[in-house]
């Protein structure tokens, strides 16, 4: 569940007709959920002392919207502990108030009305737990990421001489473990969205990123698949609005690459894929869920397919350590992909399903383990990474095992 961050900038306390006023709830910096801000509404708890007994209402502003609300709460120990007089018969005794308000948009104004004129007490502003980069034409860009998207994207972060190493020996390791096991293998870098549509991005590409880096690193023995000219050229888009991951037309290409990769038909599994119809859905993302309020497009998704239908095994765990297994008997050919996979692989399942006839899927970002790798006779061994991972390289002795024992 995404929890929501509510920031506040107090203004000055005595302005207009108030001369000391207080804000119990909402607390700064703290943390909402989606459904206590639009459905139950957030919560303005608090008072206002005004210089004498005038007529006032508070208000709050999102946008254009602004609704209105009475002083009305009783509030004693206001008149006892600030003014220091007796409250029970005092003209000011109400001056509290609670309301809750379905929240519109990030930003409001709570302030109080008087005589046509308003007097904002606070400034608020409701974010997500990550901070969410605006690009051109609706676009939407990871900023604040542990991975340093932006910092790749602009070149301030790059490959030190470990992580190179690292990256080297991983290769190296996966060209053997490949050839060992007599399967073809392919790494495939899923590019991350700002390589890709650059021209929407609110920052400059560098000339040179880690991506650019570990590219450069590939030996020749080693498959390697970066289809991040096939996803830009697309006269289709390739990539969701708001979301990192690459649409499901995105993942359609990224899938014939891959084929291509292991030197399959790609022109037999071009032509499978051009009977798919699509679906305009108005959908979110992991980038338009972490605004608020949260941020949709239409997007395209598949609707004549879906590899769930084959799902013959799932471990259900979320994330790292996530094992899954489909059969698809109609599959062009009779062939086992194993793949050691990152988010970006789910979404090709619709796709190297109608390809392969089993798929042993693991969620390891690209790590292999040695140990599951012998004992599934993959034909087809493909290692997928999102290209905003490279920083740290992936390794080739992963304990699956392990890391599954500690989720369950």
């Amino acid at each position: 569940m995404t929890n929501y961050n509510i920031k506040l900038d107090k203004q000055a306390q005595q302005q207009g007709p108030v001369k000391r006023w207080w804000l119990d709830f909402p607390v700064a910096d703290s943390p909402a959920t989606l459904v206590e801000l639009t459905e139950t509404g957030l919560l303005f708890q608090g008072w206002v002392l005004l210089e004498r007994p005038f007529a006032v209402q508070l208000y709050v502003k999102q946008g254009a919207l602004r609704c209105c609300f009475a002083l009305d709460k009783p509030r004693p120990d206001v008149v006892q502990v600030i003014l220091k007089q007796d409250a029970t018969n005092h003209p000011q005794r109400q001056c509290g108030f609670r309301f809750t308000l379905p929240m519109q948009a990030a930003d409001f104004e709570l302030g109080v009305l008087h005589d046509g004129i308003e007097y904002p007490l606070c400034i608020g502003h409701i974010s997500g737990p990550f901070k969410v980069l605006q690009g051109k034409d609706g676009w939407l860009f990871l900023d604040n990421d542990t991975n340093k998207s932006v910092e790749q994207f602009t070149g301030k972060l790059l490959l030190d001489n470990a992580a190179k190493q690292g990256w080297q020996q991983f290769m190296q390791a996966l060209v053997q473990q490949s050839a060992a096991q007599g399967c073809k293998h392919v790494l495939l870098l899923a590019p991350a969205k700002e390589a890709v549509y650059a021209q929407f991005h609110p920052y400059q590409k560098a000339r040179l990123t880690p991506v650019d880096q570990v590219l450069a690193l590939a030996p020749p023995a080693l498959t390697l698949c970066y289809p991040q000219q096939t996803l830009s050229t697309s006269p289709r888009r390739s990539f969701r609005l708001t979301d990192t991951h690459w649409s499901p037309y995105g993942a359609m290409l990224a899938s014939i690459d891959v084929a291509k990769a292991f030197g399959l038909d790609a022109e037999a599994i071009t032509a499978l894929f051009a009977r798919d119809n699509y679906r305009d859905v108005l959908a979110g993302g992991d980038l338009g869920n972490k605004m608020f309020p949260p941020q949709r497009a239409t997007e395209q998704l598949l609707k004549s397919f879906s590899y769930r239908k084959y799902v013959t095994e799932d471990n259900g765990l979320a994330n790292f350590g996530r094992t899954m297994v489909l059969h698809y008997d109609a599959a062009l050919i009779d062939a086992h992909l194993v793949i050691f996979g990152a988010s970006s692989s789910y979404s090709m399942l619709d796709y190297l399903c109608r390809i392969f006839s089993r798929i042993t899927l693991m969620h390891t970002a690209g790590n292999v383990d040695p140990t599951v790798l012998n004992t599934l006779a993959a034909d087809y061994l493909l290692c997928q990474t999102n290209a905003r991972y490279v920083v740290r390289a992936p390794v080739a002795d992963y304990n699956l095992a392990q890391v599954i024992a500690a989720k369950q």
